[in-house]
């Protein structure tokens, strides 16, 4: 939500997300429930898709 709607976080929330990507992988459900939803909503979620592509 940050990136789509410019939303201003603070540092600290900022700093969060890299800590939650490594301890929280994406599963291959998530990714399949990416593909479903992009299917429907035309758009990917793009930390998502990063995450599945590696």
């Amino acid at each position: 939500m940050r990136d789509q709607y410019y939303l201003r976080l603070s540092r600290q929330q900022t700093q969060l997300f890299p800590v939650w990507d490594k301890q929280y992988l994406v599963s291959p459900w998530e990714c399949e429930r990416d593909q479903r939803i992009a299917r429907v909503q035309g758009n990917h979620n793009p930390y998502v898709q990063q995450a599945c592509q590696r």
